[in-house]
């Protein structure tokens, strides 16, 4: 049995649409519904949805407050495991899937046992012959999506592609690679970094990972992180990813990364700010954040995308 979990938080609507889809789906799975402690009527609409909808067997898991992606996905993991699952699949709200995408799945994995971690070919929900990824992969401390904004005309292999990045969209794995704790994701980081965590710890254990071709499912891209934008979410994204690359490698490598970057940054804070004295400030502070932190919490967030009150010490 494969374990489909579904993290929720304020968005009763594609919920619903996920689950509308997943009913149709093939295949040994149950779904569990993580309410990520939703301030809107999310909670008591999916409930009502689940007790009138009987066509697949859904649990719905409500938490008390909003853990994060990773930390929410984690509490829904531990939940699920009360039914020994076999495998797990982390499933955003924002996808609907096609039919046969699990059995297909599971088809792959019979016959290529070696790859533990898999995801499926995801399209665009806007325009579903475009494709959104097919996985990616991992270089100098940067991600590249496979195929991303293609058509299938682009793709040349034929059953499957290796990949060493996984988005967490839809992501496949066994329960043995859960840690000790039960836990999948790391919770360093509230929003964000965790599959480009996950990906960097699964190559250096040497687990396999692959996007299989013919299991399809569409994806709302932007759906929860269009609720942020500007400065703070640049901001988040690199000091994320700094922090990440420096808990994971050397510090003489990170060092060499860090100074490579810098442009980067600098050219991404001006375009936000059009001031070169505060992205400069800026720079520095992400940098000595980076140096310093060894996670991005949900004050830190909060306090970067929401209220914007993280950027008071560099004005």
């Amino acid at each position: 049995m494969t374990a489909i979990i579904i993290l929720n938080w304020n968005n009763a609507n594609d919920t619903i649409h996920c689950l509308s889809s997943l009913t149709k789906a093939d295949g040994d799975f149950r779904v569990y519904v993580v309410d990520n402690g939703s301030t809107d009527d999310s909670l008591q609409r999916i409930n009502e949805w689940v007790d009138s909808n009987r066509d697949i067997e859904v649990s719905v898991v409500p938490l008390e407050m909003n853990y994060g992606f990773a930390k929410g996905n984690n509490k829904g993991i531990a939940f699920a495991r009360q039914h020994n699952p076999d495998y797990f699949l982390l499933l955003n709200n924002d996808t609907e899937v096609k039919p046969d995408f699990l059995t297909r799945i599971f088809d792959f994995k019979q016959r290529h046992p070696e790859y533990s971690v898999l995801t499926p070919k995801i399209y665009l929900f806007s325009d579903k012959k475009k494709i959104w990824n097919c996985g990616g992969r991992l270089a100098m401390g940067f991600r590249k999506y496979y195929y991303a904004g293609q058509g299938d005309d682009a793709i040349k292999e034929s059953e499957f592609i290796p990949i060493t990045f996984v988005t967490g969209c839809a992501l496949f794995f066994p329960a043995e690679l859960l840690d000790g704790e039960g836990r999948l994701l790391t919770e360093r980081f509230f929003f964000g970094e965790e599959d480009f965590e996950f990906s960097m710890r699964m190559n250096a254990q040497g687990v396999k990972m692959a996007c299989v071709l013919d299991s399809i499912l569409y994806h709302k891209v932007g759906a929860s992180g269009s609720r942020m934008s500007g400065l703070g979410k640049i901001y988040l994204h690199f000091l994320n990813r700094f922090i990440d690359i420096r808990l994971h490698n050397s510090s003489l490598f990170y060092a060499l990364w860090s100074l490579v970057n810098i442009p980067l940054c600098l050219r991404h804070f001006y375009r936000s700010s059009r001031s070169l004295r505060r992205s400069m400030k800026l720079t520095s502070c992400l940098l000595s954040d980076a140096s310093r932190k060894d996670g991005v919490s949900q004050t830190d967030f909060v306090a970067l995308v929401l209220d914007g009150t993280y950027f008071d010490k560099t004005k």
